[in-house]
């Protein structure tokens, strides 16, 4: 951005928060002028664009000190990166600083406003606006705070209702929306389960305890499973959210033993119910919790700091938090500090140690602790986003610095963090280093863009660093094609389709270069064209066409239309019997129709 308060955001940034299609979709938004009034508020972007439907969609983007902190759109997309509106809102920010309307945050503009102002503008804003007064009662209703610090009062009887409200509706929604019911689900229980973490927050696990009681005895007595699909990420994220949540409050409220067995009994009959779904356990870990609370000898060792270093032995569970973890959320929402570094110190929670000595402000201990201990590069990354969201960003690059030593699952996820970060703060050697691993981990079009934005003067040495990388790659990355065809090296992204075994691939190469390598082009479209046919997958019929269009716009290219008309012609004759294909090659045909073929047409 041109302003000097905006971090260094460029369009290398946006490419790689997007899929190559959405970013080349959001470039025509962008450029056809799609993007309506651009309004920014401190750090917050605003703006509509015009997209598919009626109503133009509604674009916010929000940047902190090192760039792009969130990003939201009002439309419905949910298939990888950003959206193609959001794209066309950065680029208008990038391309056209002077569009966007620098006007003040909301806080400055209430600042000094009295009280019963401020009501009356609320009142009416509600009143205009039945959402808004739908969302504020909502938040105001549930809940209602006692003059008491730690105990919070609620009304139950709401809590069921708005958790049978949360359930999947039986022949309300059509089978095509079950996803939409899933997410809505999930979403309502989020706010449910937040309740009970409010409670705890206040220290009263008592009432957190009686909130998430009437929340799971719905969802286990209530048969719901059957009316949702098994494969909605934020359902079983909420489920797992409730049980660990529950297992915190059987730690922190005051439970007799009686209770706690009555309680382990009840938690375990209910994990059995919602297993139904989940097919994983979802509460074990709030039953063991009522079992076991604190009382074991060797955990009270552990936390007045009797244990050293992974002494304690631990026994998670996949998928869902243990004990252990939830041991860990329980003392840290208590603010029981030294009993946490005791805690997880003892039981080899490294990464979470880390983590509280970086938010307790042991800076040198929390980077040491790191880079001598962690081997994974998420690991190191996410102690690196807790050094910068805790203010300490040299610190924050030093550690993630560290992680690009360190090979493993998101290394270029680290890489581009640390290379954006880095950037910002005019680090550029280092910013320029992890540019160049960020391309060599993922390879594309936009880590490759992102290093010549870095390189400067030395772009011609490091640009033949990095295709030679490319060309030694095994196995090749499909995006390798994409970066290829960038540079006009059209054999190599030959190669590299040829070697993918994928038809994504094969399709980006064969698009781009139909003009350059026709004979490639229709050779390798036949071979993907002939075992669809030869199947008999009619299904797949249309697929197979499409691959013999390709063929045939290469074969004009090479002046081998006649010879690709005829090979179509014996397929179609050898194929008769197909009566789905033989049509749909007559079609294909009939489009690419030669000269002769049309002038005597015209002529009949």
């Amino acid at each position: 951005m041109s302003d000097e308060r905006w971090p260094p955001v460029t369009e290398a940034t946006v490419r790689d928060l997007a899929r190559s299609s959405s970013y080349n979709r959001g470039q025509s938004y962008y450029e056809r002028g799609a993007v309506g009034e651009v309004v920014r508020r401190g750090e917050t972007v605003r703006a509509d664009v015009e997209g598919s439907q009626y109503q133009p969609y509604t674009v916010t983007i929000e940047f902190d000190d090192a760039g792009v902190a969130h990003t939201e759109c009002t439309c419905p997309y949910d298939l990888g990166g950003i959206c193609k509106h959001r794209v066309a809102v950065m680029l208008t920010c990038l391309r056209d600083p002077e569009r966007v309307d620098d006007r003040p945050p909301v806080s400055e503009l209430i600042e000094g406003t009295s009280r019963e102002r401020l009501e009356e503008l609320l009142v009416e804003l509600a009143e205009n606006r039945p959402e808004i007064a739908e969302w504020i009662e909502s938040r105001l209703t549930p809940v209602d705070t006692t003059t008491s610090d730690t105990a919070v009062s609620v009304n139950i009887e709401s809590i069921r209702k708005r958790t049978k409200h949360a359930l999947p509706k039986p022949g309300q929604r059509g089978h095509s929306d079950a996803y939409a019911e899933a997410e809505r689900m999930a979403s309502e229980l989020d706010d449910l389960i937040e309740q009970a973490q409010q409670a705890l927050d206040a220290g009263d696990g008592e009432t957190a305890v009686e909130i998430l009681e009437a929340v799971t005895e719905v969802l286990a007595t209530n048969r719901w499973y059957g009316l949702l699909p098994y494969d909605v990420t934020e359902l079983y994220e909420t489920l797992g959210l409730l049980g660990e949540t529950f297992a915190e409050a059987m730690l922190i409220a005051e439970l007799s033993e009686s209770e706690r067995e009555q309680w382990e009994q009840r938690l375990s009959e209910w994990d059995e119910e919602i297993r139904r779904f989940t097919g994983r356990p979802t509460l074990a870990v709030a039953a063991d919790a009522a079992r076991e609370g604190w009382d074991d000898d060797r955990l009270q060792q552990t936390l007045d700091g009797s244990l050293t270093d992974g002494k304690l032995e631990v026994d998670e569970p996949k998928f869902v938090a243990g004990l252990t973890t939830v041991r860990l959320s329980a003392l840290e929402r208590q603010g029981r500090t030294d009993e946490y570094l005791n805690l997880s110190r003892a039981a080899g929670k490294t990464q979470l140690y880390a983590e509280m000595l970086a938010r307790e402000g042991e800076i040198q201990a929390a980077v040491d602790c790191a880079t001598e201990n962690l081997s994974t590069p998420q690991s190191l990354l996410e102690i690196a986003q807790t050094l910068r969201d805790t203010g300490n960003l040299i610190a924050a690059l030093d550690v993630a610095e560290h992680g690009l030593t360190v090979d493993g699952f998101r290394k270029a996820r680290l890489a581009e963090w640390l290379r954006d970060r880095a950037a910002s703060l005019g680090k550029e050697d280092l910013a320029l280093r992890a540019a160049i691993v960020a391309f060599e981990e993922s390879p594309s079009p936009s880590t490759y863009q992102a290093v010549e934005e870095l390189a400067d003067d030395e772009w011609d040495s490091v640009r033949s660093e990095l295709l030679e990388s490319l060309r030694e790659q095994t196995p090749a990355s499909g995006h390798a094609a994409e970066v290829f065809l960038e540079e006009g090296l059209y054999d190599e992204a030959v190669g590299v389709a040829d070697r993918s075994g994928s038809s994504r691939v094969v399709k980006t190469v064969v698009e781009a270069v139909t003009v350059h390598r026709p004979q490639w082009v229709i050779r390798t479209c036949k071979s993907n064209a002939e075992p669809i046919v030869e199947q008999g997958k009619h299904d797949s019929y249309e697929t197979a066409v499409r691959w013999l269009r390709y063929a045939g716009e290469a074969a004009r290219e090479a002046n081998k239309l006649d010879e690709w008309r005829e090979y179509v012609e014996t397929m179609r004759d050898e194929h008769y019997q197909k009566y789905k294909l033989r049509p749909m090659l007559d079609d294909l045909l009939e489009e690419f129709r030669s000269p002769v073929d049309s002038e005597v047409s015209s002529d009949g």
